[in-house]
C-alpha cells in the first residue's frame, strides 16, 4: 500500500505526522519511508542512517556550444526566451543559471546542442527502523517533479525486494509538480490542516490534486486548541473524513528539535498520535476504508 501524506502548506505537520506514522508502525509493519520534498528534506534528521546508495540524477538539459564552430548571427539569442544565451565573437556564452533546456537554440545552430546536466541525487539510507529515500535537487535546478517520481521508482524497488507491504510518503507543500508526482499512483491520501484560514484553503486545494486521481482521503487536525472557530469549520467541512485531532503541544517542536519523532515524547500530543496511528491501523492500513 502507497499512503502519502500532504496539505497543500507548509508548517502544518505533515513531517510531524509522518515520521510518526512511520517510526511506530515499523514496530510491526515492513515499510519504506519516501521525503517526496526534493527541495527541503527533512526526514533524514529524524531518522538517520547508513548510506546504502547516493546516485547524481541527470534529467534535465541545458545548452552547450561547440566553441569549434562558427555562429555568423544573432538567431540563437534572439530565440531565447530566457535571456540565458549571448553571441559574440561567433560563439555563443550560456548563462547555466538562466537556461531552462529548451532548445529553442539548438534548433536555430548546429554549433549548439542540449546535453544532460546534474539536476540533483537520489539518495537511500538504512536507518535503525526502515529504509529511507529522498532526492536533493541542486540549488537552482528544476525537475523536482522528476526525482521525486525518481525516489518513489526506488522505494517501490526495495519495497518490492524487502517484502515491505506500506510505502508511506511525504509530500512537499502546494499543489505543483512534486506534490502531484508524490501523489500520483497513492493508494490512500491523510490530509493534514491546522485551524487557520490559510491551511484549511490550501488543502482544499490539493484534494483537488486527490480527487483529480480518485483517491481516498481523510483528514487529521494538527494543532488543535489554537482556534475553535476553524477548528469547527474544519469538523464541519470534512465531517467523516476526520481521522484524528492532535493537540497543540509546546513539546513538539522540542523533540523535533533534537531529531525525535513526535510520537516518542510523553506529552498530550504524543499520546493523541499513538491512538491516530491505533485507528488507521484498524481502518484505513487495513483496507477498511469505510469504517473511519
Amino acid at each position: 500500500m502507497k499512503l502519502v501524506i500532504l496539505s497543500g502548506k507548509g508548517g502544518t505537520g505533515k513531517s510531524t505526522i509522518t515520521s510518526s506514522l512511520a517510526f511506530e508502525l515499523s514496530k510491526e509493519k515492513k515499510l519504506v519511508l519516501v521525503d517526496a520534498d526534493a527541495d527541503c528534506p527533512n526526514q533524514h534528521i529524524l531518522f538517520p542512517g547508513g548510506l546504502i546508495r547516493k546516485d547524481p540524477l541527470r534529467i534535465t538539459k541545458i545548452a552547450v556550444v561547440d566553441k569549434t564552430k562558427k555562429i555568423n548571427s544573432k538567431k540563437p539569442e534572439e530565440v531565447c526566451r530566457f535571456d540565458a544565451i549571448k553571441v559574440e565573437n561567433q560563439t555563443a556564452i550560456v548563462n547555466p543559471f538562466k537556461c531552462e533546456g529548451c532548445g529553442a537554440c539548438a534548433l536555430v545552430s548546429e554549433a549548439i546542442s542540449l546535453q544532460p546536466k546534474l539536476t540533483g541525487e537520489l539518495i537511500i539510507k538504512q536507518t535503525g527502523h526502515f529504509p529511507l529515500v529522498y532526492g536533493k535537487l541542486e540549488p537552482g535546478e528544476s525537475g523536482s517533479g522528476k526525482v521525486v517520481f525518481e525516489a518513489k521508482k526506488a522505494a517501490e524497488e526495495i519495497a518490492g525486494k524487502t517484502n515491505a507491504t506500506l510505502v508511506l510518503i511525504d509530500a512537499p507543500a502546494g499543489i505543483g509538480c512534486p506534490v502531484i508526482a508524490a501523489v500520483t499512483g497513492a493508494d490512500y491520501a491523510l490530509g493534514v490542516v491546522e485551524p487557520t484560514p490559510a491551511s484549511i484553503a490550501n488543502l482544499e486545494r490539493a484534494l483537488q490534486v486527490v480527487s483529480h486521481f480518485s483517491i481516498p482521503f481523510s483528514i487529521v487536525i494538527n494543532k488543535s486548541g489554537i482556534s475553535e472557530k476553524y477548528e469547527n469549520e474544519i469538523s464541519i467541512k470534512f465531517k467523516e473524513k476526520l481521522v484524528a485531532t492532535i493537540p497543540y503541544d509546546e513539546e513538539i517542536p522540542h523533540l523535533l528539535a533534537n531529531g525525535i519523532p513526535p510520537i516518542n515524547g510523553k506529552g498530550k500530543a504524543a499520546r493523541a498520535l499513538k491512538e491516530m496511528v491505533k485507528k488507521m491501523e484498524n481502518s484505513i492500513l487495513s483496507g477498511r476504508f469505510n469504517e473511519i
